[in-house]
């Protein structure tokens, strides 16, 4: 009896996480940019600002985590293709996840920017000057933190 039970729990919570992990990729759908020099070319184009999100994508946990609610939200996904220009600059410990070219760029970026920590979000204009910086995502996945400073910019 025990074991039916055992058993009739365990199917039923591999079915939960495999339900919640359909759904976090469900709306991810802006467009980032992987050649910084695109995007700036395409920010100044038309006249958006920049986000450049650095991240540790394989291995940084609150990257990760910022990028499921907050990233891939739906509130931030209408506004982002309207107002902004995305960038990730990546920095992962499995190097084949990026380019030669990836690399070069955003450890350019980093220096530019004096970026020491992941995760860090930067709104540069067209011309690549600061408009606002913001570093790391607390583990209570509050994401009020990063709508407010996006929403600062854009006023």
């Amino acid at each position: 009896m025990k074991k039916v039970v055992v058993i009739s729990l365990f199917i039923f919570s591999l079915s939960i996480g495999v339900n919640a992990q359909d759904s976090i990729n469900v709306s991810h759908t802006v467009n980032w940019q992987n050649d910084f020099n695109k995007a700036k070319s395409t920010a100044k184009l038309e006249e958006k600002p920049l986000l450049i999100f650095f991240t540790g994508s394989d291995w940084c946990s609150p990257c990760k985590m910022l990028v499921a609610d907050f990233f891939e939200s739906e509130k931030f996904n209408e506004f982002a293709k309207k107002e902004f220009i995305l960038y990730e600059a990546d920095f992962p410990r499995n190097k084949d996840l990026v380019t030669d070219l990836q690399i070069e760029a955003n450890n350019k970026l980093k220096i530019k920017y004096k970026v020491n920590s992941y995760p860090t979000v930067i709104i540069v204009d067209p011309n690549g000057k600061i408009l606002a910086k913001r570093k790391g995502y607390n583990l209570m996945r509050d994401t009020s933190y990063y709508f407010d400073f996006v929403e600062s910019v854009l006023k």
